[in-house]
């Protein structure tokens, strides 16, 4: 009898021990299936995403080159807005402001210079501060880089168009990124530089893009 005792309490022991593995090997089979789906929340675009289209921004005498799938939406605010490679998940959509600031005197605009030269400007970097004429238009562009809360940093990118309305006074158009941040500008600089230099005034001839960009 002590014998059959050992043997029956020995099977016992194996079989609790079988039963507790088993949740372990359900849990390992679960992972593939949460990268999955993770996968599939990204629906960002894959590079390179070409300027296929223009768009005229609205009441404004100039127009963009943009990605086949951008578009401005006409609300209380004014958006143009399309997804990149690397913009927010899920979609990469990000947004740029399109407004019009009242009109300011032309001797404001006249007095308008950049804080750095252009030769300490490098490619490379990030900062930008420049003043460059378009026919008529008088583009004032400025980048720099803002701390946010949190140990993140956005990218602070508007350009200005000053457009003479009489000898006085000079009617505004801006561009600016909301909430671009420091490391999508890096990721998808090129893309980004490319639309913003297809500046140009409405039924002038384009400028030629970025090599690569279309």
């Amino acid at each position: 009898m002590r014998m059959d005792l050992r043997w029956v309490l020995l099977l016992m022991f194996v079989i609790c021990n079988c039963d507790r593995d088993k949740p372990q090997q359900q849990t390992a089979r679960s992972d593939p299936t949460t990268q999955q789906v993770e996968e599939d929340f990204d629906t960002r675009p894959k590079e390179p995403l070409a300027l296929s289209k223009t768009i005229q921004l609205i009441n404004y005498p100039l127009n963009l080159r943009v990605p086949e799938s951008w578009e401005l939406k006409i609300s209380t605010v004014t958006l143009l807005q399309g997804p990149t490679p690397n913009g927010p998940l899920p979609d990469g959509t990000i947004h740029l402001i399109v407004s019009r600031p009242g009109p300011l005197p032309k001797s404001a605009v006249d007095a308008l210079k950049p804080a750095t030269r252009p030769a300490t400007t490098t490619k490379d970097s990030i900062a930008r501060e420049e003043i460059r004429t378009l026919g008529k238009l008088k583009i004032y562009e400025r980048r720099a880089i803002q701390p946010i809360e949190g140990g993140s940093e956005v990218v602070k990118w508007t350009i200005s168009a000053y457009e003479p309305m009489d000898n006085e006074n000079m009617r505004v158009y801006q561009i600016s990124f909301l909430q671009l941040t420091r490391e999508h500008f890096e990721k998808d600089r090129q893309l980004l530089e490319s639309i913003m230099s297809s500046l140009a005034i409405v039924d002038a001839p384009a400028p030629s893009l970025a090599p690569g960009i279309q």
